[in-house]
C-alpha cells in the first residue's frame, strides 16, 4: 500500500502543484467577481428583504442571457493553450484578434436581448412588488454585458498564455471601485441621489466598463503579449479562426445557459408559490454562499483547462489525463472543506443577508442542501472544464441538458408542488442533477483520455517497427 500511495502521488505531485498554483490568481479574480455579486446583495438587502427578492429575479434573468456569451468566450482559452504551447505565436495573435470581434458581437446581440427581456418579467406570475424593481435595475445592468464581453474575451486570453495574475488585478480593482458607487448610489452618500437598486443597478454598469478599460490597458501595452502583434490586421476577419472559436465556444456556452437556466427557472418557480419573496430571498442566501464556492471550483477549472490544453499541445497525452484528474481531485477537496463550513454555518450565515425571521428559517434549511451537492459541483464543474480543455464540448452539453432540464427542474417541480416539499423539493432536484453530471463528466474524460494514450502508444510502436 506505501509503495502504491508513494507511485501515485510521484505521478501527480507535479500536477497538483501546477494547477494549483496557476489556478490561485484564477481563483482570486473568480471571488472578486462573484464579491461584487455577493456584496451588491448584502448592500440591497439592508434596503429591504424585497429589495433582495427583486433583485435575484432580475439577476436570474441576467445570468441567464449573459452566460451563453461567457461560455462562447472561455473557449479562448484553451484554443490559445494549445497553440501557445505549441510556439506557434501567430496562431496566439490570430484567436485574440478574432476572439475580440466574436466578444463584441455577442456582447451587442446579448446585451439587446437582456435589455427587452426586462418586458417578460411582468408575465411570469411574480409577486408584483419584485416585478417593479426588477424591470428598471435589469434595464440599466444589460448595458453592462458588452464591456463585460469584451473584458471575458481578453481575460480568457491572457489565460490561454498562462498569464492568470492580470486578469485578478483587474478584478480586485474593480470590485473596489463597484463598492464604492454602490455606496454612493445605493444609499445617496456625498451629495448622490438615493437610488437603492437602481443604484446598484448604475455601479455594476460603471464596474464593468472600468474592468474592461483596464484589461485592454494592460493587454495593448505589456511587454509579455509583443511577441503576439496582437493589433497586426485586427479589422479583418478570419472566418475559419472564428468558426474554430464558436465550434467549441458554442457547445460550451449552451453547457453554462443549461445550467444556469435551471438554477433561473428553480428562482421563478419558486416566486410563484405561497410566500414567494420570503421563498426566494431565502432561495438567494442560500445560492449565493453555493456560488461563492463555485467560483473557488471555477477558478482550479480554469486552471485545469490552460494545464490539459499546454499537454495537449505537447502532445503528451498521458499529462492530459493526469493534469484533467488532478484538477478534479483539487476541486473536490476543496468542496468538501465548503460543505462543512455550511452544514455548521447554516444558522449563522444566512444571518448576514436578511433579519426576517421567516427567510432565515428557510435558508437554514438550504443550506444543509447546499451542504450536500457541494463535492459533486465541484466535480462536474472541473470536468466541464477539463474536457474543454481538450477541446470535446458537444457531448458534455447533452449531459449538461439531461442533468439539469431532464432530472433537476423535472424531480424538482414534483417534489414542490404535488408532495407540498416547496423549496425544498427544487434542491432536491439539485442535488440528485449533480450527481449525475459529475458521474457522467468524470466517466467521459477518463475514457477519451485512454483512447488518446492507447492511440499514441500504437503510433510510437508502429514508429519503431518502421
Amino acid at each position: 500500500m506505501k509503495v502504491e500511495l508513494h507511485d501515485f502521488w510521484r505521478k501527480y505531485v507535479h500536477h497538483f502543484r501546477e494547477t494549483f498554483f496557476l489556478s490561485i490568481p484564477v481563483i482570486i479574480g473568480q471571488l472578486g467577481f462573484m464579491l461584487m455579486g455577493f456584496i451588491d446583495n448584502l448592500m440591497i438587502g439592508d434596503v429591504g428583504y424585497i429589495h433582495l427578492s427583486a433583485a435575484s429575479l432580475a439577476n436570474s434573468m441576467f445570468f441567464f442571457i449573459l452566460v451563453l456569451g461567457i461560455g462562447i468566450v472561455m473557449a479562448i482559452t484553451p484554443l490559445v493553450a494549445e497553440v501557445h504551447a505549441a510556439g506557434d505565436n501567430k496562431k496566439v495573435g490570430d484567436f485574440f484578434r478574432q476572439g475580440s470581434w466574436v466578444g463584441l458581437i455577442v456582447g451587442i446581440i446579448l446585451g439587446g436581448l437582456t435589455f427587452f427581456s426586462a418586458e417578460l418579467l411582468p408575465y411570469l406570475n411574480q409577486p408584483p412588488e419584485d416585478v417593479a424593481l426588477a424591470k428598471s435595475y435589469l434595464q440599466i445592468i444589460s448595458f453592462s454585458v458588452l464591456p463585460l464581453m469584451l473584458f471575458r474575451a481578453g481575460k480568457s486570453f491572457a489565460e490561454g498564455a498562462s498569464l492568470t495574475r492580470p486578469a485578478m488585478y483587474v478584478v480586485l480593482a474593480g470590485l473596489v471601485f463597484n463598492v464604492l458607487a454602490n455606496w454612493l448610489l445605493i444609499y445617496g452618500n456625498w451629495g448622490f441621489p438615493r437610488l437603492e437598486l437602481d443604484g446598484a443597478g448604475y455601479g455594476t454598469l460603471a464596474s464593468r466598463i472600468f474592468m474592461m478599460i483596464l484589461m485592454g490597458a494592460y493587454l495593448f501595452t505589456s511587454k509579455d503579449f509583443k511577441a503576439f502583434r496582437l493589433l497586426d490586421g485586427w479589422h479583418k476577419w478570419q472566418t475559419k479562426v472564428m468558426r474554430k472559436i464558436l465550434e467549441i465556444g458554442l457547445p460550451s456556452g449552451l453547457q453554462y445557459f443549461f445550467e444556469v437556466g435551471a438554477f433561473v427557472g428553480a428562482s421563478v418557480i419558486i416566486g410563484t408559490m405561497d410566500d414567494g419573496s420570503v421563498q426566494r430571498a431565502a432561495h438567494q442566501i442560500a445560492i449565493q454562499y453555493g456560488a461563492l464556492a463555485y467560483m473557488v471550483v471555477s477558478g482550479l477549472a480554469a486552471g485545469s483547462t490552460i494545464r490539459v490544453g499546454n499537454a495537449l499541445g505537447r502532445k503528451d497525452f498521458v499529462s492530459v489525463r493526469r493534469a484533467g484528474m488532478a484538477g478534479i481531485g483539487l476541486g473536490a477537496a476543496f468542496m468538501l472543506v465548503s460543505a462543512i463550513i455550511f452544514l455548521f454555518g447554516r444558522n449563522i450565515l444566512p444571518a448576514l443577508f436578511a433579519e426576517d425571521t421567516r427567510v432565515l428559517e428557510i435558508a437554514s434549511v438550504l443550506m444543509i442542501f447546499a451542504s450536500a451537492f457541494q463535492l459533486f459541483d465541484g466535480i462536474q464543474a472541473v470536468g466541464l472544464g477539463i474536457l474543454r480543455g481538450i477541446q470535446d464540448v458537444v457531448v458534455p452539453t447533452w449531459i449538461a441538458l439531461g442533468s439539469y432540464w431532464g432530472i433537476s427542474i423535472p424531480l424538482g417541480c414534483l417534489l414542490a408542488f404535488p408532495l407540498e416539499l416547496g423549496v425544498v423539493g427544487m434542491w432536491y432536484g439539485f442535488v440528485v442533477a449533480l450527481v449525475v453530471a459529475s458521474i457522467l463528466l468524470t466517466a467521459r474524460f477518463w475514457k477519451l483520455t485512454g483512447e488518446m494514450i492507447e492511440k499514441h502508444q500504437k503510433v510510437d510502436n508502429l514508429a519503431v517497427m518502421l
